[in-house]
């Protein structure tokens, strides 16, 4: 019996070996590079428990501004290995050049078991002194910082997606170049040029460890970086920094907290900058804020007013005809203003409803497609960013999240009065980007030629040599010089008499541009007011669009917006 219970602990002690030493082959010899069902490299794990390691740069192409600056600001910063805690090292010398105590240098490690960033921001001078001292795991870099950045919305975001990744870039994911980690675009510029952006490998300081973070070999700490003088591309978009700072200043100070403005520069019809709130939260990167909405659709309110003018004068309707401004909008009965008899230029100056109902039923009795038709030839009949052939992309679009305008969803509206009457004041189903809306008065102002709108430029190899530019777009359908003329003087006419005359008059450029505001149901306590122009007047040079979301009664936070971006712009030319 006793003999029997031996035997039987004999075998189960040797199938446990055997197992032990089967799961020993498995990890160390047959799934080294490919361990269990999410395929786990454990010669790379094994490496990365010994290594550890500072990224200065995730190795993601560079988006520029339109002088070449960084979007993405870096700071000079100071980065300590944990293993100098047990060694002796300059401490004191370093803390006279930072200017700081030796025993705050001395208490930044604690607790401290991967690289870290001391907390004090450098200076050049400060960078170069440390740098020279050349001390093993101490190292003056410049760091990208993601504090404040500007044109969040238009840069746009990214973040790491195994599974579209390697569907994505198959040919990539196979020779290794890109993994589970690499970030992808999901949003602005990051994601429109995602192919050229991508990242095959970041810039990173790295040393190998034992279990007590002593370095294996020797305290030399490696530089290693997978980019070359060639990729990642960078984006040379036509932002400028100081414009888009004076922008994001002005909307937020105005107390915009769900807007923003467009600026497009009229003679290149180049965005120079784009501002969107709410802000955008990195780390919630599909929540509230995400959306770009200067690039959606929403409703444009008496900004709308403009493309019936435009349709009216090129119908041959004169100034000189009168209307009768004390109806309400629907010609039936009594309005809540009483403007008397006002002729066609005055009653866009006014924002008369009466006189453009009258003029849309008029006009799509004779086209039931003449809003189409001028909204092209005022360049927003479709998306208005630059769209072309790159590569073997049939249609790349610099913006990729911008929405198509709508004027009328059901072509039955067009026989409908009231339907028609709504359309003819931004009401109803109309739908329109700041971007579009942006563009119109870009249109206008250079004269009458509709563009694309761009945002980049040229795209650059890593060394600042030229890769690509994109060609200026244009479109054959113009309006003609009288009508375009009787437009602009329509629009200053706003600014001198009408509804923008109290906060837009008096300003260092002469403003030409329509208000608007678009309500958003009896049910709702605010609505969206805008105000879409271009300037100076004489001589344009800048569309501006700003819009208010969430405008209340007696709020004018848009037109405030508009007329402190104006006379930054005038001071920055100066």
């Amino acid at each position: 019996m006793m003999k029997r219970r031996m035997i039987g602990t004999g075998l189960l002690l040797a199938c446990g070996m055997i197992l032990l030493i089967g799961r020993l082959v498995q990890l160390q010899l047959v799934e080294t590079e490919s361990y269990s069902k999410h395929h786990v490299n454990l010669i790379e794990a094994s490496i990365h428990q010994r290594t550890q390691s500072y990224v200065l740069d995730e190795g993601r192409g560079t988006i520029l501004d339109r002088n070449g600056i960084p979007m993405s600001e870096s700071i000079p910063a100071l980065v300590l290995f944990p293993f100098l805690k047990e060694r002796d090292w300059p401490l004191e010398e370093v803390a006279n050049i930072l200017n700081v105590a030796p025993e705050r240098l001395e208490r930044s490690f604690e607790g401290k078991i991967q690289p870290f960033t001391f907390h004090k921001t450098l200076t050049i001078e400060q960078m170069k002194q440390i740098n020279e001292q050349n001390i093993p795991g101490v190292y003056a870099v410049n760091k990208p910082v993601n504090e404040n950045p500007l044109a969040t919305h238009v840069v746009g975001s990214v973040r790491p997606n195994p599974e579209l990744i390697q569907s994505k870039y198959p040919e990539k994911w196979a020779e290794g170049s890109i993994d589970e980690q690499t970030k992808l675009g999901i949003s602005g510029l990051q994601l429109a040029f995602d192919p050229f952006l991508l990242s095959e490998g970041d810039t990173t300081l790295l040393y190998h460890a034992d279990r007590q973070g002593n370095p294996l070999l020797g305290l030399d700490v490696k530089f290693f970086s997978a980019t070359d003088s060639f990729y990642p591309l960078q984006l040379m978009t036509t932002l400028d920094t100081e414009i888009q700072k004076n922008l994001e200043k002005a909307v937020d100070e105005s107390g915009i907290t769900n807007g923003g403005a467009v600026l497009i520069d009229i003679s290149s019809n180049n965005v120079l900058g784009m501002v969107s709130r709410p802000l955008f939260d990195s780390e919630d990167p599909l929540g509230k804020g995400a959306e770009n909405q200067m690039v959606k659709g929403y409703f444009p309110g008496s900004v709308f007013k403009t493309l019936i003018l435009t349709a009216a004068y090129e119908n041959g309707v004169k100034d000189t005809r009168l209307f009768n401004c004390d109806q309400n909008l629907y010609r039936d009965g009594i309005g809540n203003r009483k403007l008397g008899m006002l002729n066609l230029k005055d009653s866009f100056a006014k924002s008369c409803n009466a006189t453009f109902t009258q003029l849309a039923e008029e006009l799509i009795k004779t086209d039931p497609n003449v809003i189409e038709k001028t909204a092209e030839k005022l360049g927003i009949a479709t998306a208005v960013g630059w769209e072309d052939k790159l590569y073997h992309y049939e249609n790349f679009k610099q913006f990729p999240d911008e929405s198509s305008p709508i004027f009328f969803k059901d072509e039955k509206d067009k026989k409908i009065r009231k339907a028609i009457d709504q359309t003819a004041i931004g009401q109803l189903n109309v739908k329109v980007s700041p971007l579009a809306l942006a563009n119109m008065m870009a249109t206008i102002g250079r004269g009458g030629e509709a563009k694309d709108v761009r945002v980049v430029s040229d795209l650059l190899y890593r060394n600042g040599t030229t890769f690509l530019s994109f060609k200026e777009i244009s479109h054959d359908k113009k309006l003609s010089n009288s009508v375009i003329k009787s437009l602009q003087e329509s629009l200053r006419e706003v600014v001198v008499s009408g509804t923008g005359n109290t906060f837009l008059s008096g300003l260092p450029y002469e403003v030409a541009g329509k208000s608007g505001t678009a309500e958003l149901g009896e049910d709702v306590p605010y609505d969206h007011q805008w105000f879409a122009g271009y300037f100076p007047y004489d001589a344009p040079q800048y569309a501006l669009v700003v819009v208010d979301f969430e405008r209340k009664e007696e709020q004018y936070r848009a037109y405030k917006a508009f007329a402190t971006i104006v006379k930054d712009l005038h001071q920055f030319k100066r």
